[in-house]
């Protein structure tokens, strides 16, 4: 971070595992998250800019070898190697910001996309996927053993989608008028194609023997004057061979030197006597026929027409030959066709249906023991009166199955089941999504869970559960977490202190990794405040080694 409200400059290395920060009200904190939140894609509100900077930069690198963001990462050609992946976001005084992942520009939408598949943040002001629920669907899948049923779905489901665009391909979605006006097209081009008569490399050698045409009188002048020079005149080049072979010839017994240039001197001397006579037949060959010419200038040109029409080359030209030729055909016998569609289609559907309901089967167990676990696990948080229910409503065939899925809760004793978005403080939320994380932490690819506030309302055999909690999910996961609770921090993994300093000018924002020593005071201070005591250094290595013992057994 550089540039960043109370932050001149400031470099962190998170580890694996819990990664707990702590430190004084208003200490910045926030500007942390705040900062992490403008590298997944949240609104930069140019106050954030440290005052008196022009620009400001944050990056944060992830490393991730999960499938989706593969797979997104592909379709927008963004460079992935070695699973490192670097986001940029530079801010500007005058409001504005761009957005980078491993160099490339993006846009904000596309980042909040792939960040969305690195980190999940969970706090008061996040927005967070369990709020939206087109996800909620995923969630359930992910909790249950559901892939068996959706696979099968999915399998039959192909086959449906591929016979309706058959159906929808017949008319195009064109009235009687406009489908015959496409017959009338397609015979056109069709008689247009075949009435050329076109072969495979025909308009090459048509180009080829164009260009001896266009420069015939060119050639038979070139021609004939190096047959000139090789067999006609009183003197001319396979007569004087001719001469110096017969000189050789009559010393060449005298050494195998001279011997030896004799043989290569009368193999010379037969080969000009091949190349002349293959350049006078050439030459008798080269004739310029105008007519000819013009007949071939019309062929090209006729080629030439096809070619912008219907394909660069003769095999393009064919393949759309094939390809208007069975569409005509289609066309032509759409109502025969389309009747034998529709009763393929229903043949499908019917399995569909069965595909679907058991899928939906599968998924609603899967919601039930989700509800079950969650409402148990959410009552170890000091969150005992919530109520949960996942409703199902019927959608159309889709790619996901036939369910729309949203998560209805209450958190309080008596009020009705509402949206999980309406109801949710976000402390409550933050430690609902712990809960369900603790359930799904095996199937979810995010790697990086942040919590933010999760310790609000809560004190001591819930804050301790809490804590537990984000241990236990850190053995598999990344956890960021930011909290004022002793019996939290204790679990960490690694500890960072964020601090408020003030020079003779300026006030900024630190943060540290602490050693063992200065934790056990950061743990006393969080236990006691500022009136740090023996008794408080005792009881906050104790709470140390208490979670200490509870990993290792």
């Amino acid at each position: 971070m550089k540039n960043c409200a109370l932050i001149d400059e400031l470099r962190i290395s998170l580890e694996k595992g819990l990664n707990i920060l702590t430190g004084e009200t208003g200490s910045g904190k926030s500007i942390i998250i705040d900062a992490l939140g403008l590298c997944l894609g949240n609104k930069y509100d140019k106050s954030f800019l440290r005052r008196g900077t022009e620009k400001g930069v944050v990056e944060a690198v992830f490393y991730s070898e999960g499938d989706r963001l593969k797979s997104v990462l592909d379709e927008n050609e963004i460079e992935y190697d070695d699973g490192n992946i670097v986001i940029t976001r530079i801010i500007y005084r005058d409001g504005k910001s761009t957005a980078r992942v491993n160099g490339r520009t993006i846009r904000l939408s596309l980042l909040k996309e792939i960040a969305s598949l690195l980190v999940d943040v969970h706090g008061q002001h996040s927005n967070q996927a369990i709020f939206r629920p087109e996800t909620h669907l995923r969630f359930v899948d992910m909790s249950g053993d559901v892939e068996k049923e959706k696979s099968e779905y999915t399998d039959v489901y192909k086959k449906y989608t591929e016979v309706r665009r058959e159906l929808l391909k017949l008319d195009d979605n064109k009235d009687e008028m406009e489908i015959q006006r496409e017959i009338d097209l397609l015979k056109f081009q069709i008689n247009e194609i075949e009435a050329a008569s076109l072969k495979e490399g025909e308009y090459d050698e048509l180009v080829a023997k164009r260009d001896i045409f266009r420069n015939s009188e060119k050639i038979y002048n070139s021609l004939s004057a190096a047959y000139g020079v090789l067999h006609e005149g009183d003197i001319n080049t396979i007569d004087l061979a001719g001469r110096a072979v017969a000189e050789i010839s009559s010393v060449s017994q005298y050494s195998e030197k001279i011997s030896s240039i004799y043989e290569r001197a009368e193999r010379i001397m037969y080969e000009l006597q091949d190349i002349s006579s293959e350049i006078r037949n050439c030459r008798e060959e080269t004739e310029f026929e105008p007519y000819e010419l013009e007949q071939l200038e019309t062929r090209v040109d006729e080629i030439n027409n096809l070619r912008r029409k219907y394909g660069n080359t003769e095999k393009d030209i064919f393949l759309y030959y094939d390809r208007i030729s069975e569409r005509l055909s289609e066309i032509l016998n759409r109502d025969e066709k389309r009747e034998e569609l529709k009763g393929k289609l229903q043949e499908i559907e019917s399995v569909l249906e069965k595909k679907a309901e058991a899928l939906t089967e599968k998924r609603k167990t899967a919601a039930e023991n989700l509800e079950n676990e969650l409402i148990k696990e959410l009552n170890s948080l000091d969150m005992k009166n919530v109520t949960m229910k996942t409703v199902f409503e019927r959608k159309q065939y889709s790619n996901d199955g036939a369910d729309n899925v949203e998560f209805m809760i209450s958190f309080n004793l008596g009020e009705e089941l509402k949206p999980i978005s309406k109801v949710a403080s976000g402390g409550e939320i933050s430690r609902f999504m712990l809960a369900f994380k603790s359930i799904i932490a095996d199937a979810d690819d995010i790697e990086t869970l942040v919590f933010d506030e999760i310790d609000t309302g809560i004190s001591g055999i819930a804050a301790q559960n809490v804590g537990e909690k984000l241990s236990d999910i850190a053995d598999k996961k990344q956890i960021i977490c930011i909290t004022h609770l002793p019996q939290i921090a204790a679990n960490a993994d690694s500890h960072y202190l964020i601090e408020k300093r003030n020079d003779e000018q300026r006030t900024y924002t630190t943060i540290e990794k602490l050693d063992e020593p200065d934790r056990i005071n950061e743990i006393a201070r969080l236990i006691s405040g500022k009136n740090i005591t023996d008794t408080t250094i005792i009881h906050a290595r104790e709470i140390i080694q208490l979670t200490s013992n509870r990993r290792e057994c």
